[in-house]
């Protein structure tokens, strides 16, 4: 039995309530300086992004700030985000917040896609309390609103993993593409991301290898659980 209108009403509320309230804490101490937890590696991602603001843009060049009387210029992951921020510091000025903000605007961005996901697979009462137990995990509520790569990237990963499902069950170019961008994006802000490979080769080969089971097994997720 498929869901019903109400039914489906009910938990697209339930899921807005609980992305209202994942937001709504990630943004408490939003100007907070970069002295909680994990303050070096904040500061070394602030360091650049000032650089960049103050230094012309040189996207290639990442500089930190601890390396005595050299250049600081320093190998690092992609440096989207430190760019990102230091174009907003053109307008706003140099302010913690704008760092913050990023990881809780990829953070939001994602947070849809990863009841669609599991839903898609499991069903709407397993994809809400996977969305409650991610929104809320005392680690990502604190990496929700730092400014490091690491929920950046896996809000990307999140992001690609499910408009590749997307691809494999009606096979558009523009859900190949979007996966593509984003699940590249993802690896090049944090190397470790790579992990995604194992879900989507799993997905590979039980949509391309054997297209019929992963229908079926689909189908029976969308069913009312």
């Amino acid at each position: 039995m498929f869901e019903t209108a109400p039914r489906r009403d009910a938990i697209g509320k339930v899921v807005v309530v609980i992305w209202i309230l994942a937001v709504a804490a990630r943004l408490i101490l939003i100007d907070q300086p970069y002295v909680d937890h994990w303050s070096w590696r904040q500061s070394d991602v602030a360091a650049i992004a000032r650089n960049f603001s103050e230094g012309g843009f040189r996207f290639a060049h990442p500089q930190i700030d601890w390396a005595g009387n050299a250049t600081g210029y320093v190998g690092t992951e992609f440096p989207i985000l430190p760019f990102v921020a230091a174009i907003c510091y053109q307008f706003a000025g140099i302010h913690e917040w704008i760092g913050r903000s990023q990881a809780i605007v990829f953070f939001a961005v994602s947070l849809p896609f990863l009841f669609l996901l599991v839903r898609e697979i499991f069903g709407s009462t397993a994809a809400i309390w996977a969305t409650f137990f991610f929104s809320f995990a005392p680690v990502n509520i604190f990496a929700g609103r730092s400014f490091m790569p690491d929920v950046p990237s896996l809000s990307l990963a999140i992001v690609g993993l499910y408009f590749f499902l997307r691809w494999i069950e009606d096979r558009e170019s523009v859900s190949f593409l979007l996966a593509a961008i984003t699940i590249s994006l993802s690896i090049l802000i944090k190397v470790t991301s790579i992990v995604i490979a194992a879900p989507l080769l799993y997905l590979a080969v039980a949509g391309i290898g054997d297209p019929g089971r992963l229908e079926t097994k689909l189908m029976r997720s969308r069913d009312h659980r």
